[in-house]
């Protein structure tokens, strides 16, 4: 165990973390988070409950902290490919029908 690796450190901060979150301070929390992560991971484990948390909340402030038109052009993207598949299927047998009708 390395100088200061205690399972109450990671989540004190943790907790900071969220508290810089909750604020807005995006950029304050991150490397909390990253350090607590790295600690319950050498501590209690990848699989842990509390590093299951911290890992959760890293990633739930990654995605908080994606700009608003990134994650919007994304979805913009899933949906037109999920159209495009969706819709693909029925173009090919319309264009069948037409065939079938014409002969």
């Amino acid at each position: 165990m390395f100088a200061g690796d205690h399972p109450n450190v990671a989540t004190s901060l943790n907790n900071l973390a969220g508290l810089y979150k909750s604020q807005g301070r995006y950029s304050d929390a991150e490397p909390l988070y990253s350090d607590a992560l790295a600690m319950c991971d050498r501590i209690l484990g990848v699989n842990h409950p509390t590093t299951a948390t911290i890992r959760q909340n890293l990633a739930i402030l990654q995605r908080q902290s994606t700009p608003r038109p990134i994650r919007k052009r994304r979805l913009g993207q899933f949906v037109q490919t999920l159209k495009a598949i969706l819709i693909l299927p029925f173009s090919l047998l319309w264009r069948l029908a037409k065939k079938l009708i014409r002969n």
